[in-house]
């Protein structure tokens, strides 16, 4: 009977949800909506979400899968490195609508964010009321919102609700719950941020475990398998760069397990608890923007009530109430001393600080749990509540200032002239000192919504055509500019020796008005000066003496020190980085930023050397023949040559780990489409 008298609220509550979610959208985002040039302020919208966007998106609307990016650390896998999104989606909205699409995706996301919580909660008999008001606060909780301008981890956290609530529907034996399960896997493995899929795959199978025992989480694996089946062409290249190819280098330097300050347990109370000196927390402390845990005051009771009270919570709600906590000290560090006293290694890859998003989510769900077993039919009291709860998050969105990014139309215009400046289309370094370099990547938003300048850092590829010579993570492939200590010991000497030319580095874009005289100014902007370097090989160069076979310190030692020079000085690896390929060349181009072709025209040629990083997946094929790629001065490609003149040579990075993963994606796109088509009716009733 109770149960009846309280359907008519419930139902009515239901019907107005939509105008409730349109209202509170738009009160938190409607300037974002309406000024699709404003983005929320981060200082890594410049250095790298926006950089990659416009990478991916010039290869896209060019019918080119982009495999390789020339313009970061003299080459680097680009689809192997997860966070392109070139498979996803949501990338489209991007490919249609270019970079003005910027907001409308995030914002999609976080409603997609929103709707999974609310419809997980109402699976699990949580009333219409208190499931609003968790997906209410996953719309407007500080974790989200400074998400919004990270593309992947804003795209591969929607779906972690959703996952959750496959799982559910899993242990249920609701239909079609296998590809549902998989379907959302995969959108996570194309979304592409690997830490938040590993802390959510932890997440299902402990929940399936929790729900039906650990058999349950056993039938799982099919799904996982038909998941990682169909996400083969964007995982397969990665497991090979990131594991085989690559080093994976301390995430921060004093905090290589990467946890999180204890300082950061005050953001659960103040938005703003890690400000110093009037500089907000998303510029001063980039802890806070990857990890902010606000979600305000009253949650926070809720959940400190369901503490006090816990005999009286049913135990799902249980389950992921403790599940956050000990989700929060995992992300703390707490746990890490028990692997150092029993000596058992820690991967670095997992670094708990990066379980942030399931800690948010399991956060929402035992809010909306704990609420609903508490107060199961609550009064006139919960709208007061709903409305100080969200009062609270509204604030701090209102007040946070946007900014406006240059966009590429106008950036273009900067790069045409430095272009103009650049004879053998090399690289260009960009090298701040320690003043410039905390002011570009830590500038202060301004509320004018004034343009920003802050692209010229050592991690950005945004400008077509001028490669840095650094890349953005902490994973860096194996050989190259970044790979070992000692690369960096030299600083990039430009005051003497030869390491900068056999680099090919042909400008340097610094804060440095003196400089020795083989350099030549160009132009000076401000603090900045571009020089020219007249000694660079360039983006390639052919060699015709006789190679040396040496380490790979020594020879960078060698260029650094002037003792060697890269004209008549060539330390040959002699083992080839990829063997010759067993085809002749066919054309690939559709598939490859790394598509090059070259021209020799002296017959005393022996090698050709090309300043991109020599990484396995290169292919080469010498007047149509196929041909062993070598390792040249301990980075850069190389390909002999045959006596004689006008050797044709084509390079093209195709790494057999795409082709391999891309045929199982398709073949398995191919095998379910056929079964779904053998007997669709009787499909759908299993």
């Amino acid at each position: 009977m109770k149960k009846s008298r309280s359907l008519p609220s419930a139902a009515s509550f239901e019907w107005i949800l939509p105008l409730g979610w349109v209202v509170l959208f738009l009160a938190a985002y409607g300037r974002l909506i309406l000024h699709p040039e404003l983005h929320t302020a981060c200082p890594e919208n410049d250095t790298w979400n926006l950089p990659i966007r416009w990478s991916v998106l010039s290869a896209l609307r060019e019918g080119r899968i982009p495999l390789w990016n020339p313009n970061s650390a003299f080459g680097i896998p680009w689809l192997a490195t997860w966070q392109t999104e070139c498979f996803y989606p949501g990338t489209l909205l991007f490919t249609g609508l270019g970079l003005s699409a910027w907001n409308y995706s995030g914002l999609l996301h976080l409603l997609i964010l929103s709707l999974g919580v609310y419809f997980f909660l109402r699976a699990n008999h949580v009333g219409p009321f208190w499931a609003f008001f968790s997906s209410a606060i996953a719309m407007l909780n500080g974790c989200a919102y400074n998400h919004l301008g990270s593309n992947s981890s804003m795209d591969t956290m929607a779906w972690v609700p959703w996952m959750l609530w496959a799982t559910w529907q899993f242990s249920e034996r609701k239909p079609w719950t296998i590809l549902k399960w998989a379907l959302f896997f995969v959108l996570q493995v194309f979304a592409g941020y690997p830490q938040i899929i590993l802390y959510t795959l932890v997440g299902c199978f402990s929940y399936a475990a929790f729900l039906k025992g650990w058999r349950a989480s056993l039938r799982l694996l099919p799904a996982l398998l038909l998941g990682l089946l169909f996400s083969a062409a964007q995982w397969i290249p990665s497991i090979e760069y990131f594991f085989l190819d690559s080093v994976r280098l301390p995430a921060v330097h004093d905090n290589p397990h990467f946890f999180l300050p204890l300082e950061n347990l005050k953001t659960f109370l103040d938005f703003s608890a890690l400000g110093t000196k009037g500089i907000p927390d998303y510029v001063a402390d980039p802890t806070f923007f990857y990890f902010n845990f606000y979600s305000g005051f009253l949650p926070l009771f809720a959940l400190a009530l369901g503490l006090i009270r816990f005999k009286k919570l049913q135990s799902v709600s249980r389950f992921f109430l403790i599940g956050f906590l000990l989700l929060v000290l995992w992300a703390l560090g707490f746990f890490l001393a028990g692997f150092e006293v029993i000596h058992l290694p820690y991967p670095a890859f997992l670094e708990p600080a990066k379980c942030w998003v399931l800690i948010n989510v399991f956060e929402l769900f035992a809010l909306g749990l704990v609420l609903k077993d508490l107060f199961p039919n609550p009064g006139i009291w919960k709208w007061p509540f709903l409305v100080l709860a969200l009062l609270n998050l509204l604030g701090p969105l209102w007040i946070h200032p946007s900014e406006k990014n240059l966009s590429p139309g106008e950036l273009q215009p900067a790069a045409d002239e430095i272009n103009s400046f650049e004879q053998k289309h090399g690289h260009i370094l960009v090298l701040p000192d320690a003043k410039e370099h905390l002011r570009l990547y830590t500038p202060i938003p301004n509320p004018e919504g004034k343009l920003l300048f802050k692209y010229f850092v050592p991690n950005s590829n945004l400008f077509n055509g001028l490669p840095s010579a650094t890349f953005y993570g902490s994973t860096q492939p194996s050989w190259g500019a970044l790979d070992a200590g000692f690369y960096f010991q030299y600083g990039f000497p430009y005051r003497n020796g030869t390491l900068l030319d056999m680099l090919g580095v042909d400008l340097i874009y610094m804060p440095e008005r003196d400089m020795p005289e083989r350099f030549h100014k160009i132009s000076t902007d401000g603090s900045w000066t571009l020089w020219q370097n007249p000694g660079s090989v360039g983006s390639y160069y052919f060699f015709s003496g006789t190679p040396n076979n040496t380490s790979r310190k020594e020879a960078f030692s060698a260029f650094a020190s002037g003792t060697a020079d890269p004209r008549k000085d060539l330390f040959l690896d002699p083992n080839p980085v990829s063997s010759a390929p067993d085809h002749r060349q066919v054309d690939l181009r559709t598939f490859k930023d790394g598509f090059m072709g070259f021209f020799s025209k002296k017959d005393s040629d022996r090698y050709l050397i090309v300043t991109q990083n020599a990484m396995p997946g290169w292919r080469a094929w010498v007047d149509n023949r196929p041909s062993p790629v070598y390792l040249a001065n301990g980075i850069f490609l190389c390909v002999p040559l045959p006596q004689g003149a006008h050797a044709g040579v084509n390079l093209a990075y195709e790494p057999a780990s795409f082709r391999l993963g891309l045929f199982l994606s398709l073949m398995t796109m191919a095998g379910l489409l056929g079964w779904l088509g053998l007997n669709p009716k009787e499909r759908i009733r299993r």
